[in-house]
């Protein structure tokens, strides 16, 4: 059975307890852009991502599992910063 993404945010949303403007302004978007996400089936992965952090959510795991998909490939380009020996990843975008 596949998961229906806007759907799977918008159950984890409302358990938040987030208002839509809070949730628009934690992923630097307009409202509008919220009621999108939920309308949703299938989200950029890098915009799950930036999703699962506000929800505090693994939802690229849950969405895109062996489970729910045969085969699926993901190309990212990540940028690291080192300071001092220690490693930060900074940002995770996904390749087209």
């Amino acid at each position: 059975m596949k998961i229906h993404a806007g759907k799977k945010i918008k159950e984890h949303f409302v358990a938040s307890g987030l208002s839509v403007s809070e949730f628009a302004r934690r992923l630097n978007c307009h409202r509008q852009n919220v009621y999108d996400i939920f309308r949703r089936e299938v989200i950029d992965v890098g915009l799950l991502q930036r999703i699962s952090r506000v929800l505090e959510h693994d939802f690229v795991s849950e969405i895109y599992s062996p489970k729910q998909t045969s085969k699926v490939t993901l190309k990212f380009a990540v940028t690291v910063e080192i300071e001092n020996g220690e490693h930060k990843v900074t940002d995770v975008k996904p390749l087209p």
